[in-house]
């Protein structure tokens, strides 16, 4: 359970027994972008029902098809996401599920702005209906992504069935998630690449054990419903334990927390994984270690849920409550309710004394200007760092103090190193890439940035509140529907591209990898000149946190006579920009995407490692 910081990925917040879709994962993820929160589990049911589907791929001589099991008593908005997962499409909200017997298309009405007077079908909302309505009295329905080159599958309903036993390479167990029973391929398939063991895996990994969740969440709304809107939210709790909590995740997910926890796993079943870990997070050290470990509004969003029962949890709670959740400490239920559990509570207010939490202050504000420093430098001298530390107010300490809080911080809790007098971002230590970034700096002055920004900075990944981010995220919001979650996404990639001295064709592609498309050239134009002041406003890294319209005007002011105009940044090619400011070009520059291992040395994909802050 490694400490990230700065920023979720992806976060695949996957928590299990209603709980989010994993649970403890190995690496911390960088809080944002935090855009896949909602991908939900649930609690382990007495009994649970699954629709047997064979889902037939269209004008395919012989047939090609996939036998599976979805679970029963979702909306169809769940299932288009199952189905998507087993038929290897991208995740798109472009889906369209129709049942041409009843002259019914079912599809996210939202997203797509479909027009539900169209021909002679009724049209229906995905989330807002459940498969029951129709999975139960049809026969086959159609499945479809539009405005996509994709096949098309007819889905017949075979039957319906209760605790369906599958065979397991530990035996026969009773179904728990959506899995593929039997295929039929072509040997080279141009859709299907991956086998249906692995697919099955990754089902089980994010959908965990669905039942008694829904039917607990179920039985709770009914209960709200009838107490009446002004019930306090507050009311109601459903007793969450940590070790139950625990005990819903994949063994493979326990053994890397056992590892993280130095707890001996050898020959452990999960149940006693899941019983020695929830003893080892729930022990008062332990405890004080994890929250050393976190972030000053993390903490705050703890301190606020722990005072909430089964409270109806936002994506920004989500944010802010995810490494307290991937400990086991916060429980998510797969109505988007959640709660943490009393004896954590209990243990919480045995250690939260006033030095733990100036302890906590002192770590997280040094974590935070770490995170600066790495975003707008790379590389710099400690006393920058030193003064970045001390403008908060109460942080104004002497720089032994500040030396000693430094080295307080754990090796997997900092995404820096120290060499010499110097604070290099491990994220540029591959190939010496900080020596040309240095080389490239020359002897600019560095930006001292305020604290507002730093925290800002430190939470999200990039300037939240610049006036011209938050104009580029309104455009994405209203021009082009794009939800919050992915904004948070796009907006972070726009930063790092820009503060690297990316390229514009760099970012385009990353839109294009996420399905956002531009449906006129107004839109364009519009898109354009937004973009080009996002550029003229970001800190770059080349010029040491100035942003290429500082640099501008610190240098037309130096300037003896005027120059001709020359581009501000060489990101931006196909825009009029800003005049009179220096063209950088750090080559040679190596892009390192997510995936890829990062370039600290760790043997960790970048993503879960220097590339989450």
């Amino acid at each position: 359970m490694t400490k990230k910081h700065g920023q979720k990925d992806s976060v695949d917040c996957q928590h299990v027994c209603g709980f989010e879709d994993t649970i403890m994962k190995p690496e911390r993820i960088k809080s944002v972008p935090a855009f896949m929160f909602y991908k939900h589990k649930h609690i382990k049911g007495e009994h649970m029902e699954f629709y047997q589907l064979k889902i037939t791929r269209k004008g395919t001589k012989p047939p090609i098809w996939r036998r599976c099991l979805i679970p029963a008593d979702i909306n169809f908005e769940k299932l288009a996401e199952m189905l998507q997962d087993i038929l290897e499409y991208q995740s798109t909200d472009l889906y369209e599920i129709e049942f041409f017997q009843k002259k019914v298309r079912i599809s996210n009405l939202t997203a797509q702005g479909a027009d539900t007077a169209k021909g002679n079908y009724e049209y229906l909302e995905a989330k807002d209906t459940k498969t029951s309505e129709l999975l139960d009295t049809e026969a086959w329905f159609t499945f479809r992504v539009k405005e996509a080159d994709l096949p098309e599958y007819r889905a017949d309903i075979e039957k319906k069935v209760e605790d369906a036993e599958i065979k397991t390479a530990d035996g026969v167990k009773k179904a728990s998630a959506p899995i593929i029973l039997k295929e039929t391929k072509s040997p080279n398939d141009d859709f299907w690449s991956k086998e249906s063991e692995e697919i099955n895996t990754l089902l089980n990994k994010k959908y965990g054990v669905l039942g008694l969740a829904d039917v607990i969440a179920k039985k709770i709304t009914e209960m709200e419903l009838e107490s009446g809107a002004e019930q306090p939210e507050v009311s109601f709790t459903r007793n969450p334990k940590v070790k139950d909590y625990l005990n819903s995740y994949n063994k493979e997910d326990l053994v890397e927390s056992a590892k993280e926890l130095e707890i001996p796993y050898e020959g452990l079943s999960k149940e006693e994984l899941a019983e020695q870990i929830a003893a080892k997070v729930l022990d008062p050290e332990v405890m004080k270690s994890i929250f050393l470990q976190a972030d000053e509004w993390e903490i705050d969003a703890f301190d606020h849920a722990s005072t909430r029962k089964c409270f109806l949890a936002t994506h920004k709670d989500w944010k802010e409550l995810e490494w307290f959740s991937n400990k086991g400490y916060i429980v998510a239920y797969s109505d988007n309710h959640a709660e943490v559990p009393q004896e954590v509570i209990a243990v919480y207010n045995q250690i939260n004394t006033p030095e733990l939490q100036e302890k906590c202050r002192q770590l997280s504000w040094m974590r935070s200007c770490q995170s600066m420093m790495g975003l707008i430098y790379a590389i710099a001298p400690l006393k920058i760092v030193y003064r970045m530390y001390r403008k908060r107010d109460g942080f104004r300490v002497n720089y032994e103090k500040f030396m000693e809080i430094l080295n307080e911080l754990s090796e997997k809790d900092d995404i820096c190193i120290i060499k010499g007098d110097k604070m290099i971002w491990k994220a540029v230590l591959q190939d010496n890439l900080y020596e040309k970034i240095e080389e490239f700096q020359g002897d600019r002055d560095f930006y001292i940035p305020t604290v507002e920004e730093t925290l800002d900075y430190a939470k999200h990944g990039y300037p939240s509140q610049d006036v011209s981010y938050r104009k580029l995220a309104s455009f994405l919001r209203d021009e082009l529907h794009i939800s919050e979650e992915k904004i948070e996404e796009l907006l972070y990639i726009v930063y790092k591209e820009f503060s690297m001295d990316g390229m514009l064709s760099d970012i385009m592609e990353e839109f294009k990898k996420r399905d956002i498309v531009f449906d006129s050239d107004r839109q364009m134009e519009r898109f354009a000149p937004i973009m080009m002041e996002v550029n003229n406003n970001t800190r770059m890294l080349d010029f040491r946190g100035y942003t290429p319209k500082e640099v501008s005007r610190a240098e037309q002011a130096a300037a003896p006579a005027p120059v001709a105009p020359a581009p501000v940044a060489p990101a931006m090619p196909s825009f009029v920009p800003m005049a009179n400011t220096p063209t950088v070009n750090m080559q040679p520059k190596k892009k390192v995407y997510p995936n890829d291992p990062c370039p600290c040395g760790s043997g960790k994909k970048y993503k879960k490692c220097c590339g989450r802050n």
